[in-house]
């Protein structure tokens, strides 16, 4: 599948006193992604939660290869496994400049019913025809 690619700048209040992000942050690099992703998709998260379901990281997984530091630019790739069952989402975070490799990671993520907060084994098949149809666009 195709990479979707959000931009952000490292803002000021992410950084320590050398002006590195703090490790913390990449998640939340993530999750900005990730929203960013699925709203492209015209997929949100109240979306979902009106449907009668969530979708909860059941695992995260990071690698830091090359610090980030204030008022980078940056560009992070999301590219989604192909699963039934689970959102799989694989990230690279990159200098916008150079291309350079700054981090990458992957999240998964299983949906619940959002009234009794039970794992559902697949995902919602409303939410898996959008998101496959959303992704061969």
């Amino acid at each position: 599948m195709k990479p979707f690619t959000y931009r952000m700048r490292v803002p000021f209040y992410d950084v320590d006193s050398m002006r590195v992000v703090y490790h913390g942050n990449y998640v939340k690099y993530f999750e900005e992604a990730r929203c960013a992703y699925f709203e492209a998709l015209g997929l949100t998260y109240n979306d979902m939660e009106a449907h009668g379901f969530l979708l909860p990281v059941i695992s995260l997984n990071i690698k830091y290869i090359r610090s980030c530091t204030f008022g980078q630019e940056i560009l992070i790739d999301v590219v989604r496994e192909a699963n039934d069952n689970l959102i799989i989402l694989h990230y690279t975070l990159r200098d916008a400049a150079t291309g350079v490799k700054c981090c990458k990671g992957t999240t998964r993520h299983a949906a619940i019913d959002a009234n009794t907060r039970e794992l559902c084994f697949e995902l919602p098949a409303p939410f898996l025809e959008r998101l496959k149809a959303g992704e061969a666009q």
